[in-house]
């Protein structure tokens, strides 16, 4: 008997599959693309304000430190004396804080000075009209705690490793490749891996907020001094972002400015006038204000630049560098919150 031969099987048309048509495949990477495009954005910025709450929340911290330290010596930390400091910045106004908060450095004033503990140490000989100023440093012992006036304490200020970092570039035209820092010490920094500048009065009060930030300059009646933030601002390829501070309306303001720059930055937005004329005895009027605090910590924020001249007023096609007189900023001392850079004050 012969076999029958098979039919083919026949399935409902609704159990056919069918490939993607290449139209199709188009349309979908299209959609994904648009939505990475619109998630990466969020994303960075999501990014950036986590990374802006960790350096204000490490900014404060070191400012609960300094405010501690002073209730118990009746000082703000900084090893070497501010004016000694600004005449001769072998390290800067940050650095000699933390060497005061958490230790690794002796005053040459101490009575163990010469003892043979501290025969290895690195001294650091500061000069000034009075004389000279002594430290010895040992890297290695940061956060052993200071000793101070002749008495070993604990650590006032317990960052993550990872925020007190030794940092590139920093000193007098130091650039990125060029370590500037021959006693390699650590230096505070924001979540961008930027140092933090610190500034500390000198006095309660003075005549001018800020004084040292152009030749010549005397700091009898300042409130504070700039050489401590030298070897960050005078860089030209600083930190992990390695950025030239030439960007930096500090030293880019005019000359006859720059004290009134940093003042404008620092000083109360309640008290002076809100700006300068170009009339003569006026264009430093905002350093005639008063302080916002004893302390004051500056993050430069995530563009790695201390108040860029893009920043703030400026843009990349037209750059400012003058906050100072009225008839370039009409905000006065309000023009620093316009800035992504980060501070904190802190004392009275």
């Amino acid at each position: 008997m012969s076999q029958m031969p098979s039919r083919a099987r026949s399935f409902p048309a609704s159990f056919v599959r069918r490939a993607f048509t290449l139209t199709e495949m188009l349309v979908v990477i299209g959609i994904i693309a648009l939505l990475i495009g619109i998630l990466l954005p969020a994303l960075g910025r999501v990014q950036q304000k986590a990374r802006q709450t960790e350096s204000e929340n490490l900014m404060q911290e070191f400012g609960k430190a300094c405010e501690n330290f002073q209730q118990q010596f009746g000082f703000y930390p900084g090893i070497v004396p501010e004016a000694i400091l600004a005449g001769d910045p072998k390290i800067s106004g940050l650095e000699n804080a933390v060497l005061h908060l958490c230790g690794g450095a002796i005053a040459g004033d101490d009575p163990n000075y010469n003892a043979s503990t501290y025969s290895a140490w690195t001294e650091i000989n500061f000069n000034s009209p009075a004389g000279t100023f002594n430290i010895k440093v040992n890297p290695a012992k940061v956060g052993e705690g200071p000793r101070i006036r002749g008495t070993q304490y604990k650590s006032f200020f317990s960052p993550k490793a990872s925020d007190l970092v030794v940092v590139k570039g920093q000193g007098v035209g130091g650039s990125p490749d060029v370590d500037m820092d021959p006693y390699k010490l650590p230096d505070l920094v924001d979540a961008w891996g930027q140092p933090m500048l610190y500034f500390r009065q000198m006095r309660e009060n003075g005549s001018s907020l800020m004084k040292g930030a152009q030749a010549g300059d005397t700091l009898n009646d300042a409130v504070f001094a700039y050489g401590g933030a030298k070897p960050y601002v005078e860089s030209l390829g600083l930190g992990e972002l390695s950025q030239s501070q030439a960007d930096s309306i500090f030293v880019a303001a005019p000359v006859a400015r720059r004290n009134s720059t940093f003042a404008q930055v620092l000083r109360s937005v309640s008290y002076g006038k809100m700006g300068a004329t170009a009339t003569p005895g006026f264009t430093d009027a905002p350093n005639q204000g008063a302080k916002r605090g004893a302390i004051a910590i500056l993050s430069a924020g995530p563009d790695g630049v201390y108040f860029s001249k893009y920043d703030g007023l400026g843009t990349r096609a037209i750059p400012k560098v003058d906050i100072v007189l009225e008839s370039e900023n009409t905000k006065g001392p309000y023009i620093a919150d316009e800035y992504d850079d980060l501070r904190v004050f802190t004392g009275g």
